[in-house]
């Protein structure tokens, strides 16, 4: 027995000096001390910066090419956005041509041909000049936009019941003239009842207006005793005609793009 004994004793010992690998595992050397001096890892997505955001109206610097394109619009401010001003050169071209249209009437009416057919024809050349200096100084405004049209119609109203009147001018034509006229001038509330502008003037309409300034001037000139007159009488009646059928055309625009108006309002309220 005390020999199993001593053996068990020796076989403790020996495990005792034995070394522990766990011990061995966990007990690991230190690392140099340039190991801890590793560059940081690039931020992630979230931790970022935001871009700052844009203060609305505040200047940007978006580079030369931008920035020039920017300022070629700035100067550009009044073409195509009509202002509500009121006193401006163009409005009183505008204003202007109303003013002198019952003269050209009167003059006409009276028989003063050849005083009424200069001052008719300088009044009408001046149609283009205000649109074009609204337009060539930012001059745009909506007052302008109908007192020009305006005085076009009236022009060649006043000026048509002067020919009328001294047997000049066939009266179907007044009559269809004038008659258009008074059509769109009686939609003009129900558009403004609807929140919906009156629709802008189209080149069809510009056409028909340049044409009946030239015919009704021949008109006149071919009752004076110049050697033209019959010439002018002649090529005046074909103008006249071809500018009532382009009224009209005109007219069917501008009822056309008033109903579209009123349909989007429509639209828009729903």
């Amino acid at each position: 027995m005390s020999g199993a004994s001593q053996s068990r004793d020796e076989r403790s010992e020996a495990t005792a000096d034995r070394p522990d690998p766990a011990a061995e595992t966990t007990e690991q050397p230190d690392l140099p001390a340039h190991t801890t001096d590793r560059p940081d890892p690039p931020p992630t997505t979230a931790e970022r910066p935001e871009p700052a955001t844009p203060i609305p109206g505040a200047p940007t610097d978006t580079g030369p090419a931008t920035s020039a394109a920017t300022a070629g619009k700035a100067g550009r401010v009044g073409w195509g956005i009509p202002s509500s001003a009121i006193v401006t050169a163009p409005n009183a071209i505008s204003l202007g041509r109303l003013l002198l249209m019952p003269v050209c009437a009167w003059l006409l009416a009276s028989q003063h041909y050849a005083s009424g057919l200069v001052l008719t024809t300088a009044v009408g050349a001046t149609d283009w000049v205000d649109g074009w200096l609204a337009r060539r100084i930012g001059q745009v405004s909506r007052v302008g936009q109908l007192l020009d049209p305006l005085a076009d119609r009236l022009l060649i109203a006043s000026v048509a019941v002067a020919l009328l009147i001294r047997g000049v001018l066939p009266w179907p034509a007044l009559v269809l003239l004038v008659g258009r006229d008074l059509i769109l001038l009686a939609g003009w509330p129900i558009l403004s009842r609807r929140g919906v502008r009156p629709p802008d003037v189209v080149w069809i309409g510009k056409a028909a207006t340049f044409d009946l300034l030239i015919a009704l001037p021949l008109l006149v000139m071919g009752e004076t005793t110049w050697v033209v007159a019959t010439v002018a009488h002649a090529l005046g009646l074909v103008l006249l005609w071809l500018g009532v059928v382009m009224y009209y055309v005109a007219g069917a625009v501008y009822v056309r793009m008033a109903v579209e108006g009123l349909a989007r309002r429509e639209r828009a309220g729903t």
